[in-house]
């Protein structure tokens, strides 16, 4: 399908600045709003819940005109949880194919039960999880924001992989605004005092900390400058960084666009493992 020549967000070459702004902020019509009693996200604020939609599709509708991207036909979802922002990109590409990602069975369920998402398992390491399918957009909101390093490398291959030429990737991250959250003491995004301050040396250091929630294996929060998240990009030389905006999803994850570029490079290659869904 065409995105940018929809009835309700026409592009023209010569739309000034002030038309950008607005087609970028026009709000989506049509979002489904069945929520699941499952869902961890919605806290009781219906308002805020579809808000957090609508914030992941501006930063999308950004990353597109950046790459300028025009036909979205596959969008894969990873981590898509119960559908929060899933729904704002059905509504948003009413004729694309959905492919819903989560570890829970369940909210994989409920997306392709609401959206008409194909549904695939997740797996708690990226390399185990394989394709045929290619997408034109990936959209990964709040995945790397709890990953270590080694997790983060393992899912930028992932998506490098799954891209097609020319696709976009669009994903979120802890930055500065969150180091400077933490330092003040006004949130410890679930970790202990020792852990903050271990996190914070560390990201002073290199620009990049993480610290495990519990004695949960791999899985925790991370914060990562924007210097170091564009040298882990570097490793990947299809993927073409089209996009940053810090703190800007929700007001406050970081979004990073990138683009699939195969004039650049042949990209970094990644081991396979077992196909996981659908499921």
């Amino acid at each position: 399908m065409r995105w940018l020549r929809s009835p309700h967000q026409r592009w023209r070459s010569s739309t000034s600045l002030r038309h950008v702004g607005a087609l970028l902020e026009a709000p989506t019509l049509g979002i489904a709003q069945k929520v699941s009693p499952d869902d961890s996200m919605y806290a009781g604020d219906r308002d805020h819940y579809f808000n957090v939609g609508q914030s992941a599709l501006r930063c999308i509708r950004l990353a597109l005109v950046s790459a300028q991207k025009t036909e979205i036909n596959r969008i894969l979802d990873l981590p898509c949880g119960y559908g929060r922002v899933l729904r704002a990109l059905k509504a948003e590409f009413p004729a694309a194919q959905l492919t819903a990602c989560d570890l829970t069975h369940d909210a994989v369920q409920f997306c392709a039960r609401t959206f008409g998402a194909l549904p695939v398992i997740s797996q708690q390491r990226a390399r185990d999880i394989e394709s045929q399918q290619r997408f034109d957009l990936i959209w990964c909101g709040s995945l790397l924001t709890h990953l270590n390093s080694n997790g983060w490398n393992e899912f930028l291959g992932l998506f490098d992989t799954l891209l097609d030429p020319g696709g976009a990737l669009v994903f979120t991250t802890h930055g500065r605004w969150v180091a400077e959250r933490m330092r003040r003491g006004r949130y410890h995004y679930g970790l202990l005092e020792e852990q903050i301050r271990s996190l914070l040396a560390d990201y002073d250091r290199q620009g990049f900390g993480y610290q495990n929630y519990g004695d949960a294996p791999d899985y925790g929060i991370s914060v990562a400058s924007p210097s170091w998240t564009c040298r882990q990009l570097e490793t990947f030389s299809t993927m073409r960084l089209v996009a940053y905006k810090e703190a800007t999803w929700d007001d406050h994850q970081d979004v990073i666009a990138c683009c699939k570029d195969d004039r650049i490079g042949r990209g970094t290659p990644r081991t396979g493992g077992s196909y996981s869904g659908p499921a």
